[in-house]
């Protein structure tokens, strides 16, 4: 073919002759590309060309049509060039500015002739011709674009047969072309249903509107029965088709499958429905609330407002410290901020205070909310109260605490009616005895005296019985608010006498109109029993001293008696101190039943007892109760 071209003087007069120009071109690589050169002008070409010799300047493709590398022209001459396919394309006039050519339109050919040569020609177009070829032109491109559209066409006459379907069409209906190409629209065959399962009104179908009232239709969705029994869900769009004198002569079709995408919206609604069915349910049992990423309420449900006792134009814009109650520490909300802040939800218990000053505790679940992109833009608050269940768990806590301080009074008790009243006992038995046996009267006149020592002494112990016991019998006594100065400054008055004998000097500190809600009789009784002991043991015949401190910290009173008296060495008494009976100095006056009672109704008061003390140097008590105890305290 090459040296067929090259040498061929038939080719060359047979290309002369033609009414049209004719380039020739060379492709060495096998490809269309710029470098391509020349060959060849025939007589036509080079006088549009303007050149007068064709040696005379390198002449290739690129140069004179560099308008074909755009890229939609490019990629299009690609698509066919390996196939040896014949490309066309009507060109208007800039396009040719290269050859100096004005207002005037070319059909351009780009034909093949074997692996390494082809030719482009260039033939000036008639009014008559360009119309046709512009029309075949749009009709190819149609043809083609129909074919790569993901959308079912078709197109129906005015009876509403079916003329034309595309590919897509083909596929969406699961039919072949030739099962849909002149059915009708309204055919029963289609099996048109609504969403309901309902047949699909055929006057209601978008051709049937398209033709009978003239209108374009968008967006109308049925379902449409395949022959396999299966539905698919289609969106479509139709409208009237006119001729060039504005009769109807049809209509066009476009449709889309809907089925997957209005199975998603199904499963969403469901999923919707039943999310809506689980919200409804936590918001009519629960406690909800919702805050921005600052934590600033911008929600709060009925439930959430009725325990805060707040209105709701007070609880929306603040944060959840309005709620706050103080109990818990620094650390824990710091460790619940860090959880969320890290996308985690939060699990706990939280004791709350309400507006009214009331406490109550919530059991409450915090999980992040996220947008779009994945951020933090807000935070749920489940809750339910839980407070009975958590004040049923102290008051049993309490009951088995009290119960453990119980048992050891009662094996004390038993301890004392055991032993010492055993003893008792065994001492009259024996002085009965020795009564009986005894023949002086000075003898008996002893004896007599001895027994009467005695009953004393067991009417003692029976008295301490009966201290012991009263503690019990005072638990059910109401509780009072009581001045701490004021009762301090009573007990300083009983022991004035024994204060000012021995020279003591007192210091009190205590805060003025500082309360406490209590028992008066055991405050009374713990104060005089710290006290009267401070004073009673004393070791200074001058620069005894003796301090009375009271302070309220976090609804706690703290009650600190200290002096600089005996002391008591606590590695060896450290034990025993707070038991029954137990003394620790040589005082006559002792009976080791005061400390013994003073725990007993701190610790039925819900407080404690501690000591700091060393010999000869003197001893610190200090008291630590709640200042608002609540009534369960006292099992």
């Amino acid at each position: 073919m090459n040296e067929t071209i090259h040498q061929s003087e038939i080719f060359y007069s047979f290309a002369n002759q033609l009414p049209y120009s004719v380039f020739l071109f060379e492709s060495k690589s096998q490809t269309f590309a710029k470098e391509n050169s020349l060959l060849f002008s025939n007589s036509k070409a080079i006088e549009l060309q303007r050149t007068p010799k064709l040696g005379s300047i390198d002449l290739n493709i690129g140069s004179l049509f560099p308008f074909l590398f755009e890229t939609e022209l490019f990629h299009e001459i690609q698509a066919g060039w390996n196939d040896h396919k014949q490309w066309e394309e009507v060109m208007t006039k800039n396009t040719f500015h290269y050859f100096g050519i004005q207002n005037q339109t070319y059909l351009l050919k780009l034909t093949r002739l074997d692996s390494i040569h082809y030719t482009i020609s260039m033939e000036e177009l008639t009014d008559a011709i360009l119309a046709e070829k512009i029309l075949r032109q749009k009709e190819t491109k149609l043809d083609r674009l129909l074919k790569t559209m993901i959308n079912g066409v078709v197109v129906v006459n005015l009876e509403g047969q079916i003329l034309y379907a595309n590919e897509s069409a083909s596929e969406i209906l699961d039919l072949e072309l030739e099962k849909i190409e002149n059915r009708y629209f309204s055919s029963k065959e289609w099996k048109q249903i609504n969403e309901d399962g309902s047949p699909f009104p055929t006057d209601k179908l978008p051709l049937a509107l398209a033709l009978g009232k003239q209108i374009t239709v968008y967006n109308c969705e049925h379902g449409i029965i395949s022959e396999d029994g299966h539905v698919k869900w289609l969106n479509v769009n139709a409208t009237p088709l006119f001729d060039e004198h504005g009769n109807l002569e049809g209509a066009t079709a476009s449709f889309l499958d809907i089925t997957e995408l209005k199975n998603t919206q199904n499963t969403i609604e469901q999923q919707n429905r039943k999310l809506t069915s689980v919200l409804n349910a936590i918001e009519r049992s629960a406690i909800v609330s919702v805050t921005n990423p600052e934590g600033i309420i911008i929600r709060a449900n009925s439930k959430f407002i009725k325990i805060s006792g707040f209105e709701e134009s007070e609880i929306i814009g603040s944060d959840h410290k309005i709620l706050s109650s103080d109990y818990h520490k620094k650390e824990f909300w710091q460790g619940l901020w860090e959880q969320i802040k890290n996308g985690k939800t939060w699990e706990g218990v939280i004791k709350n205070k309400s507006k009214d000053g009331t406490y109550f505790w919530l059991q409450t679940f915090i999980h992040p909310l996220y947008n779009l992109q994945d951020e933090i833009e807000a935070y749920l608050s489940i809750r339910f109260n839980i407070t009975e269940e958590i004040e049923a768990l102290e008051n049993t806590n309490r009951m088995l605490h009290f119960t453990g301080i119980q048992n050891n009074r009662l094996q004390n008790f038993a301890y004392i009616v055991s032993h010492n009243i055993r003893q008792h006992s065994s001492n009259f038995t024996s002085l009965i005895q020795l009564l009986e046996e005894s023949k002086s009267e000075e003898d008996k006149k002893n004896l007599v005296e001895m027994l009467h020592v005695s009953s004393i002494q067991l009417e003692e112990t029976i008295s301490h019985l009966n201290d012991i016991i009263s503690i019990n019998q005072t638990l059910n006594k109401p509780m009072e608010f009581c001045s701490l100065k004021k009762e301090v400054d009573k007990t300083l008055s009983i022991l004035s006498g024994s204060i000012e004998l021995r020279k003591i000097q007192v210091d009190v500190q205590i805060p003025e109109g500082l309360t406490i809600r209590t028992i008066p009789s055991y405050l009374e009784s713990i104060l005089l029993n710290l006290i009267s002991n401070a004073v009673k043991y004393v070791r200074l015949k001058q620069g005894a001293w003796i301090k009375v401190g009271i302070e309220e910290n976090n609804e706690q009173i703290t009650i600190l008696v200290e002096d600089n008296g005996l002391g008591i060495n606590l590695e060896k008494h450290g034990n025993k101190i707070f038991g029954m009976f137990k003394t620790f100095h040589r005082n006559e006056d002792a009976r080791g039943i005061g400390l013994f009672i003073t725990k007993s109704q701190v610790e039925v008061l819900g407080g404690e007892i501690i000591v700091e003390s060393e010999e000869q140097k003197g001893s610190r008590f200090f008291v630590r109760l709640p200042k608002n105890p609540e009534e369960t305290l006292r099992v």
